[in-house]
């Protein structure tokens, strides 16, 4: 990890030299997506470009986007290490670095961007993720709207159409939910996803529509399970110290451009543009949409009843996870 950290930072002074010649300090902020990707294009670019234009001539923030400083799961260590000064972040990616955060995941909790970036603000306001954060300096914290099933073949209506599958898993704790409706988790990168649907080693994917959209998932996984059951929490983190360097009028500037606010903005962003794609796909007659009705949802409900207590366990502190996972609950009721 220090070897390809080290050749990241090298890389990343190749591209500032003329930056630093020039007088500005430019600030590197990374992204695993494309620069036409939809967190790049239209959360990180956009806030950047906000934020721009009202720091100081001094410093500038600038995107480095496709996994140019590291991969993705390498990005809160990058930030850590000052390789990047700002990173999009998916917290899960990297086990026991931010444990708590992972509280999104448990089924119940959040189907909207929205609804998760409530409950992460509200929880970080309160301090019960002040452990996790402590060498950053927050800039959001939000998740992915809720994850429908994207499958092949006939698709997945109850629990039980699962059974034997193998699917591509989010995270740790994803495979642990599949566990319990009867299928078994498998890692594949993003990019590979497509490829490996297409041949079969997996019959399908928990995404979002953006996803389904950007690596053609309709194509090899037409049947889309509306079920919204987990999700996966995200977070835009900068480097402590690159924050505190900077004068007191440039760290103002970003205060008022990070926390609660933020994180509520990009939700709504990330919800519009799921709501959008989801509505394109239903409108495509070559991809299926199955709505389960209320006696179908109760069969997941019921599969997946073991999952709240199978979180708790994985946590190095359980007591601790059980007082904050009943807190979450309180957050997230209507």
């Amino acid at each position: 990890m220090l070897k390809s950290l080290l050749k990241s930072a090298a890389l990343a002074l190749v591209f500032t030299a003329a930056a630093t010649a020039a007088g500005a300090r430019e600030m590197r902020v990374s992204s695993f997506e494309p620069q036409q990707g939809f967190y790049s294009a239209k959360v990180l670019q956009v806030w950047i470009d906000q934020v721009n234009a009202k720091l100081s001539d001094a410093a500038r923030f600038r995107l480095y986007p496709a996994s140019i400083l590291g991969a993705p799961p390498a990005q809160a260590e990058l930030v850590k290490a000052g390789v990047a000064d700002v990173a999009l972040v998916v917290p899960t990616y990297t086990p026991g670095l931010f444990p708590m955060t992972g509280v999104v995941e448990v089924p119940g909790l959040v189907e909207t961007s929205v609804q998760g970036a409530h409950l992460l603000n509200t929880l970080a306001e309160e301090g019960a993720l002040a452990g996790e954060y402590a060498d950053y300096k927050v800039i959001a914290l939000f998740t992915t709207p809720g994850y429908r099933f994207l499958m092949s073949g006939d698709g997945a209506r109850v629990p039980a159409d699962l059974a034997g599958k193998k699917l591509r898993t989010p995270s740790q704790f994803g495979s642990v939910l599949f566990e319990l409706l009867g299928a078994s988790g498998v890692s594949i990168p993003a990019p590979q996803v497509y490829e490996n649907l297409e041949r079969g080693v997996v019959s399908g994917a928990v995404w979002v529509m953006d996803a389904y959209r950007t690596f053609r998932l309709n194509e090899v996984a037409p049947v889309v399970t509306d079920l919204r059951f987990t999700a996966s929490p995200m977070a835009i983190l900068m480097n402590r110290a690159a924050y505190d360097s900077l004068s007191e009028a440039d760290r103002a500037v970003i205060d008022a451009a990070a926390g609660a606010g933020a994180a509520d903005w990009i939700a709504q962003v990330v919800d519009a543009a799921d709501a959008e794609i989801e509505a394109q796909f239903r409108a495509d007659p070559k991809v299926t949409f199955i709505d389960p009705d209320s006696a179908e949802l109760q069969l997941w409900t019921d599969a997946l009843a073991d999952a709240p207590a199978k979180w708790v366990a994985m946590q190095a502190d359980p007591a601790a996870a059980g007082r904050l996972l009943d807190r979450a609950h309180e957050i997230a009721k209507p």
